[in-house]
């Protein structure tokens, strides 16, 4: 069980074999595990891993699951474990689209598709311009009349959406999301950088009717706020909900991590932003089932004199509210009026409306 842990960013320019180099280092001083952050299959380059694009592979960017497992053992021949951060609650809509396959496979085949189960979308909004079936895609730089023009249509080169392989799972639900990567129809619509499934059957239309026979509606950014018709994190258009409270989705989302939890890849677990979950604390127990009751900690962000939720079967919170009682040290309370002040001036708005 974790005493004390060491949180590792990990990125394309610090992988696994930099934090592998750092061990001797990071094990002098006295903590019994390592917090890595996300390492799942992410967009490329992210420089955080909480933009999943593919939950059956460890990221081939940081080393893959090779590189992974070996710093366990590094790790473990130092005296130290991996506590491994995931991301429950959304997905990446990456740039281009086909990278997570997934989406791609409902984005091409709407809510008849089997990953449509995956995703939080309302398939019956109404959105002024659309109609009811279509998920609302804000990446337009203007409204999609005045952006047609940059709208090209293209054969499918069938490449591969990943960039590279990255660790090895050889599961059915790879096989599946794999298979889902072509376009259906042999062509591709294409607005600048971004890549969308032609419907099959839909190919041959003029573009305008193309567009919108398509079981998505690209559109301006600026209509997220007003007309997104899928739950997202925060106001993050580009991260999109999961829907894991589903058996099947839990099983295919989280089947690489409990195999190396099982495998004593990595020894603990940390959940990020729960609350985005349909019901944190079944999602929680399901978990714990899953892994046996291994260790578990949550993000949760815990103000005043707020309770942890009695029922969650975890070992705590990742420590924001411990790190708050810190960083009070630091904090003179006397200026937080004068401070409340210049905020109200500069927002105009009172406060009980944020200001």
């Amino acid at each position: 069980m974790p005493t004390s842990t060491y949180r590792l960013q990990m990125q394309p320019d610090f992988p696994f074999a930099a934090a592998e180099a750092a061990v001797p280092y990071l094990a002098s001083l006295g903590v019994s595990h390592l917090h890595l952050s996300p390492v799942l299959e992410a967009v490329p380059g992210s420089g955080h891993g909480y933009d999943v694009v593919d939950h059956a592979a460890v990221r081939a960017e940081l080393g893959g699951e090779t590189g992974l497992r070996r710093l366990a053992a590094t790790a473990r021949s130092h005296g130290l474990g991996l506590v491994l951060d995931i991301v429950p609650n959304h997905m990446a809509v990456p740039v281009p689209e086909r990278l997570n396959r997934a989406l791609w496979a409902v984005l091409r085949d709407g809510p008849d598709s089997p990953y449509a189960r995956w995703f939080d979308i309302d398939w019956q909004a109404e959105e002024s311009g659309g109609r009811p079936g279509q998920v609302l895609l804000p990446v337009l730089g203007g409204r999609l009349g005045d952006e047609l023009e940059h709208f090209t249509l293209e054969r499918d080169d069938g490449g591969d959406s990943t960039g590279g392989a990255g660790g090895t799972s050889g599961t059915d639900s790879t096989h599946a999301i794999d298979s889902a990567g072509g376009s259906g129809s042999g062509y591709v619509l294409r607005y600048f950088d971004h890549l969308f499934p032609v419907r099959p059957g839909t190919e041959r239309l003029p573009l305008p009717e193309l567009v919108d026979a398509q079981w998505y509606r690209p559109a301006w950014w600026r209509l997220a706020r007003t007309e997104l018709n899928y739950r997202r994190f925060f106001t993050i258009s580009e991260l999109i909900g999961l829907r894991v409270q589903d058996p099947a989705v839990f099983a295919a989302t989280h089947e690489t991590v409990l195999r190396l939890l099982r495998e004593g890849v990595v020894e603990g677990l940390r959940i990020d932003h729960p609350d985005g979950l349909a019901d944190p604390e079944a999602y929680l127990r399901r978990l714990g089932e899953a892994t046996g009751g291994c260790w578990t900690v949550v993000e949760k962000i815990l103000t005043g004199g707020e309770p942890l939720p009695p029922g969650w079967p975890v070992a705590g919170t990742t420590g924001y509210d411990a790190l708050r009682r810190a960083d009070g040290l630091f904090v003179d309370p006397a200026g937080a009026r004068e401070l409340a002040a210049v905020h109200r001036g500069f927002t105009g708005q009172p406060a009980d409306l944020g200001g």
